[in-house]
């Protein structure tokens, strides 16, 4: 759980260096580079929800230290990639209309819960793309036409989405009050 809360963390610390460093945000390729090395590790945020599977498979902890614990990890990584999503939306205002910011910002989430289904059930990491692409992209391109795989990502892509426009709306909604 620690090491899935540090990679849940990455995408964040990219949000706010990209944020901080105008020479990244002002050179194109590299702020569009580091924009996709967020998008690859920006699952991995939301991943650890999916760590209920796990509730209670040892019988030696009890049922409501698993869940906390759980909880716990799994509501600090979803802060994590909310607030990551939060300041990469603001940046890519800055560079581009309001609507393309809010279009990447929902095609990230769509692709964030696809990519959560490669790591849950798949069992692909994030630097699989580096160490074994040719298995990650074969296994990624069969997948993409199964009925379980689009489930899996509208329903998920739905709920990241759904949790994100009330958190963005009752957020910029208190800023401009």
């Amino acid at each position: 759980m620690i090491w899935n809360l540090f990679l849940g963390g990455i995408p964040y610390f990219i949000a706010q260096f990209l944020k901080l460093s105008i020479k990244f945000q002002e050179n194109k390729w590299l702020r569009i580079s580091t924009l996709l090395v967020w998008l690859l590790f920006l699952p991995n945020s939301f991943y650890i929800l999916t760590d209920f599977f796990h509730l209670n498979k040892f019988n030696s902890v009890p049922v409501w230290y698993d869940l906390l614990v759980v909880a716990t990890f799994s509501i600090t990584g979803f802060l994590f990639g909310l607030y990551s999503l939060f300041t990469i939306q603001k940046i890519l205002t800055i560079h581009h209309s309001k609507n393309l910011s809010r279009i990447i910002v929902f095609l990230s989430v769509y692709l964030t819960a696809f990519g959560i289904y490669l790591g849950r059930y798949l069992r692909f990491n994030s630097w699989d793309v580096i160490t074994n692409p040719i298995d990650l992209f074969t296994n990624l391109f069969s997948s993409l036409f199964s009925t379980e795989v689009q489930q899996f990502t509208i329903g998920f892509g739905t709920f990241l989405f759904v949790i994100y426009f009330v958190a963005a709306t009752l957020t910029f909604k208190n800023q401009n009050t």
